[in-house]
């Protein structure tokens, strides 16, 4: 017991640095296929206990002569098939209990996980031993619980993937007392340091391990000594059958090329995946059912227990030529794995070159311009004066030359002169710019020379031709983006067309307007097809839409050049994260900028002793590489992902619109989208649209409910494109919608749908087919885990939805690490007018305070409801009287709120926009206009207040402008009269200031009373003063006796 203790407290964790691997003799070859037909190697389909049948096998192997070993399982044996006889014998001298798995070692010792008896045995020619386990089943280390996957390694140190104890534990050889904690041990749980039922492992040579988490529908990666995982594959907790998804993962391995292959039992499926990679892709898919084990065999032939089916399969391998004239589907480029909070270490570490040493060694480079760092971490360097590509092995700083010839410039295809960009894609396979031969060439590793797929019929504008340029992107279709520098252009070569390109970006001459480039470098291709350009001579980076005919400026200022956080100077390289943000490399300034697309400016995240700097890019553990070209080195600058801070943060919420505050509002309209008066489907109509939002680009958003699609309009731009939904139908699967009524847009362009009819909450990615349930989705109805017929929602910073229910009458908080049921947080004691209840609420709006406005349509007010109240306050409208004076409201639908305070209420049945203090007697017309049935609003970027102008089929913009100010007085929000403001030593002066009337004249003049009685203050400082004899009330508004508060006021009485 004290030895295990010790274990526990001491020795927690175990590195597995000291892991020896198991000698992978299996090769695949770099384009490996497996045929999808298969061979039976043991049992017949149907369940038995003969020597030709099975029941329910899970492991399998083979040892060095190609007998094959099977854990029958159901049947409690191991089976021999041997020299590939489906006839087995029973390995005798065991006693065992639904095994689980079986291995063997070099000299052909068998070890058999035997699950249920909680141990694993070895044997050895008739000799049985415990080696593992056999102390029951529990949670201590020297116990294993219900485990269904091992692994053994060339020293007999044997890793258990423990189910029941959500973990993986380690035992080494000769140690039978108990084993090494070196993943999970937390419990059960979907957080990066748990699991939920471990089942299979995989160890690669430098002791990573890859772990299938059953429950989890993911695969995590755990590095030596970890305490948590990375989630490689999959998505933790969502299951399905797409690419990006698994269901029931239970097995995976990997090749030499570090290639998971991961057995997806539930989908029937094997998926091949590169770590960290968005999304997998099949290469077996056949009729096998409910499948557990997998491996290589000797010839690279897949294996798989076929559990259900009661047999043992075999998918034979094979490695068809590498042709260019057919497109096949493509390993994903690897996703960046840059934390939200990522910064870089302002020291770097040289990975290659000599700092100011230019030369041609193998250890030297002469103005490196780009750099590539391929999925196994190996460097390539486009050595631009040496007219080479040179090859680092990862973690060594002397290079081989792989294309080119050193310091031998030429024009044929065994030579390069002045290469300046290089990508190189899964297999290998290097494009090279050949910036002086105005070529792209794509050259295999190992040949003697490369090919063209881009230009190579002499510099030159024709659109067969490229010009001198600097830099490529090179997308996961094989498309070729270049940055055609002196044709002031970007031209796109496909993969199925080398002769000629397409003009995509400027190619209107040198310019600085819209429509032009001058000089483009870096060049940047988004999922969506929009590309970003280094616009260089103009100092800016362009974003240009896919088939626009202009770009926008998102990073830099037109033709000013500076060092300050607004300008760049001559940039060169661009990059993005998965966040949306864009890495410049600012090459005047010698930093890398950080800038959010159409931010005002951009934040440095590292400077330092670089000297004209021309490559930049990500390595697969988020640091960021720079070719330093002048100083004729590549740098690395270490990525750290500091913690967020857990003192008194502040609740979430999304940012509130920063008003002047003088803030007025034009009363004519501008048309964002749709046409007054005409319902349609094409892209330039809406059909009754509710719902609005912008992105950080200020791109519009809109739910076009009654055509049950959500469009998306690049800014600027009256023409629609459909990004959710399927334009005039309807359905209920995840790539439709069914009359949509709210949209939201988070900072990573992540659309939240309110899909009414469906009555369900979607998050959509955008450019994604299809969205997945983030709330409801289990049909109309009152209880926690549904959600009725709704038309509002609030999303707050931390993903969390509110959904404002106007079926339920009430609110519910749906969390963003559980959407299987919802919280009531107002309302939820049916319709009714009470401050308890709500009816058919609408609008929602959740400060920072997590303090709840509603708009209660059906009883024409906006309610107040602080967190975790049980009723709420009326903060605008009058109960149940609908009106158009200004202290009511009719049938209100939409709110926001701005950074004083204020409450902004579409008030649909009066066709204007309120502006209120919450508990103001009263609000102020902002916008009044000919809507017909509005129903949503949204602040933009700029905050002008845009109106969905429902029955007019359209969305319009009212332009806010700030007048100056006529007075000093301060622009705090009014205090209301609901307290008085004295101090404990409050006293007063003995003289007074004169707000209304004259000394001892009486009067109907508006600046006379007569016998005043009575006067009160409201909340914006306006007098109201009882006139008594002039039987009237009178208004003074605030600011005319320039008075703004009033030590006291004296009464006639008191006189």
């Amino acid at each position: 017991m004290y030895f295990i203790e010790f274990i526990r407290n001491s020795d927690r964790r175990q590195s597995v640095e000291n892991y020896n691997s198991y000698t992978q003799t299996t090769v695949t070859c770099a384009n490996t296929a497996w045929n999808n037909t298969f061979r039976t190697l043991a049992g017949t389909g149907s369940a038995g206990s003969t020597s030709t049948t099975l029941y329910y096998p899970y492991g399998a192997a083979f040892d060095s002569s190609g007998t094959l070993y099977v854990a029958d399982r159901y049947n409690h044996r191991i089976q021999r098939f041997v020299g590939g006889s489906t006839t087995a014998s029973t390995v005798s001298g065991l006693s065992l209990y639904y095994p689980a798995d079986v291995k063997v070692d070099s000299a052909n010792n068998l070890y058999i996980l035997d699950t249920y008896n909680f141990r694993i045995l070895r044997w050895s020619s008739g000799t049985v031993t415990v080696v593992a386990g056999g102390h029951g089943n529990g949670g201590a280390y020297s116990q294993i619980n219900y485990s269904y996957a091992m692994l053994l390694d060339s020293s007999a140190n044997i890793y258990i993937s423990d189910c029941d104890n959500d973990r993986v534990m380690l035992w080494y050889a000769g140690n039978t007392v108990a084993g090494v904690l070196v993943a999970g041990g937390y419990g059960r749980g979907n957080a990066p340091q748990q699991f939920s039922c471990s089942v299979g492992m995989s160890v690669d040579t430098n002791g990573i391990m890859y772990i299938t988490d059953y429950y989890n529908h993911r695969v995590q990666q755990w590095n030596p000594g970890a305490a948590i995982g990375i989630t490689v594959a999959g998505r933790t907790s969502v299951s399905g059958p797409w690419a990006y998804t698994l269901t029931y993962p239970v097995s995976v391995i990997h090749d030499q090329y570090n290639y998971l292959y991961i057995l997806d039992a539930g989908n029937s499926r094997i998926q091949r995946w590169v770590p960290g990679a968005d999304y997998g892709y099949t290469v077996v898919a056949a009729t096998i059912s409910t499948p557990r084990g997998l491996f290589l065999d000797v010839n690279g032939n897949m294996v798989v227990t076929d559990q259900d089916y009661h047999r043992i399969v075999s998918f034979a391998m094979y490695c068809p030529p590498v042709t260019t004239t057919t497109t096949t589907t493509q390993i994903p480029q690897i996703t960046v794995p840059v934390c939200s909070t990522a910064a870089w270490n302002s020291t770097f570490a040289v990975l290659a070159g000599s700092s100011g040493n230019a030369g041609s060694s193998a250890i030297l480079l002469r103005y490196p311009r780009s750099s590539f760092i391929d999925i196994y971490g190996n460097l390539y360097v486009a050595d631009s004066y040496n007219h080479r590509i040179q090859y680092f092995q990862r973690g060594s700083t002397t290079a081989t030359t792989v294309a080119g010839i050193t310091s031998n410039a030429g024009s044929s295809y065994s030579q390069l002169t002045y290469p300046s960009s290089i990508y190189v894609d899964v297999n290998r396979i290097m494009y090279i710019l050949d910036t002086d031969n105005c070529r792209v060439l794509q050259w295999t590793p190992g040949d003697p020379l490369g090919y063209p797929v881009a230009g190579d019929h002499g510099c030159g504008s024709a659109l067969t031709q490229i010009d001198t340029s600097y830099s490529m992107f090179v997308d996961n279709q094989y498309n070729i983006y270049i940055s055609d520098s002196d044709n002031h252009r970007v031209t796109l070569w496909t993969p199925t067309n080398t002769s000629s390109g397409i003009l995509v970006a400027g190619g209107y001459g040198a310019g600085s307007t819209s429509e032009k480039l001058y000089n483009p470098w870096g060049v940047y291709v988004d999922s969506n097809q929009t590309i970003y350009v280094v616009d260089r001579t103009n100092h800016r980076v362009q974003m240009w839409y896919s088939e626009a005919l202009a770009g926008i400026t998102v990073a830099g200022a037109t033709g000013s050049a500076g060092p300050f956080s607004y300008q760049l100077s001559s940039p060169t390289s661009i990059t993005l994260d998965p966040y949306g943000y864009i890495y410049v490399l600012d090459y005047g300034n010698n930093r890398v900028q950080k800038w959010y697309p159409g931010a005002a400016y951009g934040a440095t995240v590292i400077t330092g002793s670089l000297n004209a700097p021309c490559g930049l890019q990500f390595d697969r553990v988020g640091n960021i590489v720079i070719s330093d070209t002048s100083n004729h080195r590549i740098l690395s600058y270490a990525m750290t992902c500091p913690a967020t801070t857990t003192t008194t943060a502040t609740p979430p919420t999304t940012t509130q619109s920063s008003l002047c505050p003088t803030s007025q509002w034009n009363q004519t309209l501008s048309v964002l989208a749709g046409v007054a008066g005409s319902a349609g489907t094409s892209t330039t109509l809406l059909n009754y649209p509710y719902s609005i939002d912008f992105d950080g680009y200020e791109n519009l958003y809109v739910a076009d409910t009654a055509n049950h699609r959500i469009q998306f309009y690049p800014h600027g731009t009256s023409i629609g494109t459909t990004v959710a939904g399927s334009s005039g139908t309807y359905g209920g699967t995840y790539a439709q919608l069914y009359n949509p009524y709210a949209i939201y847009v988070d900072s990573n362009r992540a659309m939240y749908i309110l899909d009414t009819s469906n009555y369900r909450v979607l998050i959509w990615q955008f450019g994604e087919p299809r969205g997945y349930v983030v709330a409801g989705g289990n049909g109309a109805g009152a209880a926690l885990t549904q959600i009725t017929t709704s038309y509002a929602m609030f999303v707050d910073d931390q993903s969390n939805v509110y959904v404002s229910e106007s079926g339920n009458h009430r609110v519910t908080l749906w969390l963003s690490t559980n959407t299987t049921a919802g919280i009531l947080v107002a309302g939820g004691n049916g319709a009714g007018s009470t401050p308890e209840r709500l009816y058919n609420p609408w609008g929602i709006y959740v400060d920072s305070n997590q303090t709840v406005y509603i708009v209660d349509r059906t009883n024409h007010r906006v309610q107040l409801w602080l967190n975790g109240a049980i009723s709420g306050t009326t903060v605008a409208g009058t109960t149940g009287d609908a009106g158009p004076w200004s202290y009511q409201l009719s049938s209100p639908t939409s709110l926001l709120l701005d950074q004083y305070g204020y409450l902004y209420i579409l008030d649909y049945g009066n066709a204007r926009i309120q502006k209120w203090f919450p508990g103001a007697p009263y609000g102020a017309t902002v916008v009044s206009a000919s809507f017909y049935n509005p129903c949503g609003m949204q602040f933009d970027l700029l905050n002008n207040l845009v109106v969905a102008d429902t029955y007019h089929h359209q969305i319009v913009s009212f332009g806010v402008f700030c007048p100056a100010t006529t007075t000093t007085t301060t622009t705090a929000s009014p205090a209301t009269t609901s307290s008085t403001p004295i101090c404990a030593t409050a006293q007063w002066n003995q003289t007074f200031s004169i707000l209304a009337g004259i000394t001892g004249s009486r009067g109907t003049t508006p600046t006379l009373l007569y016998n005043p009685c009575g006067a009160v203050l409201d909340g914006y400082q306006n007098l109201y003063v009882a006139d008594t004899t002039n039987h009237r009330i009178q208004y003074f508004p605030r600011g005319i006796f320039h008075i703004l508060s009033i030590p006291y006021v004296y009464s006639s009485e008191q006189k």
